[in-house]
């Protein structure tokens, strides 16, 4: 059996694979420098929408998860009395009032409107969006919210997303808006960086879209593959699937190498046979990679063993042992060794802190 490992020295995920690993390969040390978090503040009208709610601060919360240390800290405001009613009936108890909001440099303001949420000017909202800008802040607008932002009369930019049901009033108080009501916008002013959606469905598309210029594709896809994977496919639970199925450019015989990595973990083909099997030359292989993968084939191939091994320690009661040889190691001591170069810590660590979740 040929372990694809053995001359590899390196000890980080360096293909695609980084991003579904992100969250479970920080180093220490990066631990314990932490920043103190940026605030993220949601304002929650009344009626507003628990859906398009929910999957901003999920996002926010699974990018804190991936990072090596938590970016946000989330906490909920309401127009008054400490509390929102949601569209579907909940009422949230919040962090306070909008008066309460000490807004920073860095932070993000997010006003969350819903399909009953009265459409009316809130002065004291006006003023804290304008005291926004002052401070640079991203501001987010969901489902209607960005009627308010509207309203504040802040540089807003060349166009503005707000749910379809809303677009006649937003025509009517705002005529020289450009409106979307399909999609999210996203602007750039000399004050702020604006944000807005017209629904749940858009949501996600922002935040991945807002991760991306804020930090990095690798970690909007990290997220993704936590809280959007179920997009990429209804039945597939691999996420090499993704990947092939994402990137249109990869040769079907990269593809197809890895189709046959994934299938063949326990007894491992060698990269001459992998070569084979795919019908071009090990020297081919091995420049495709390179090129379209960014590693050489044994090394994906071990990345990928590690990543099933990961998710079997996470997710089955299977030991270490039996753990290591599903994935084509050649003892659990070889194993367990690889595995805490990759990911800081053993194996059976690995199992504890899932099952302490």
């Amino acid at each position: 059996m040929v372990d694809a490992g053995d001359k590899l020295n390196t000890s980080h995920f360096q293909s695609h694979l980084k991003r579904a690993n992100l969250l479970f390969s920080h180093s220490n040390a990066a631990k314990s420098q932490q920043a103190p978090p940026k605030k993220a503040y949601f304002v929650l009208l009344d009626h507003f929408s628990m859906s398009c709610f929910s999957v901003v601060l999920d996002t926010l919360v699974t990018l804190n998860m991936v990072h090596d240390q938590p970016i946000y800290d989330c906490q909920t405001y309401s127009l008054q009395d400490c509390k929102a009613l949601s569209d579907i009936s909940i009422e949230i108890p919040t962090n306070g009032n909008i008066q309460d909001i000490k807004l920073e440099k860095g932070a993000i303001l997010v006003i969350c409107g819903g399909f009953r949420s009265m459409l009316k000017s809130e002065p004291r909202l006006n003023a804290l969006l304008v005291k926004a800008t002052q401070y640079h802040v991203t501001i987010m607008g969901l489902w209607n919210g960005s009627f308010y932002i509207a309203d504040s009369k802040i540089p807003i930019g060349q166009a503005i997303s707000i749910h379809q049901d809303n677009k006649a009033i937003m025509e009517e108080h705002f005529p020289d808006l450009n409106l979307s009501t399909s999609n999210f916008t996203h602007a750039l002013t000399q004050d702020s960086t604006l944000l807005t959606c017209s629904g749940p469905n858009s949501a996600l598309d922002m935040m991945l879209h807002y991760i991306v210029s804020a930090y990095g594709s690798d970690y909007s896809q990290a997220v993704a593959e936590v809280i959007g994977s179920d997009r990429n496919s209804a039945t597939s639970t691999k996420i090499t699937k993704h990947f092939l199925r994402s990137e249109l450019h990869i040769p079907n015989a990269v593809k197809d190498s890895i189709t046959l990595m994934e299938n063949n973990l326990e007894d491992l083909l060698s990269i001459d046979e992998l070569a084979k099997l795919v019908g071009i030359s090990r020297r081919q292989i091995e420049r495709l990679f390179k090129v379209n993968v960014g590693v050489t084939p044994a090394r994906y191939y071990l990345e990928h063993r590690l990543t099933h091994a990961r998710q079997l320690l996470q997710q089955s009661n299977l030991s270490v042992f039996e753990v290591s040889i599903a994935c084509g190691f050649i003892s659990s001591a070889h194993f367990s060794r690889t595995y805490h170069r990759f990911f800081g810590q053993s194996p059976t660590e690995t199992r504890r802190l899932s099952q302490a979740v």
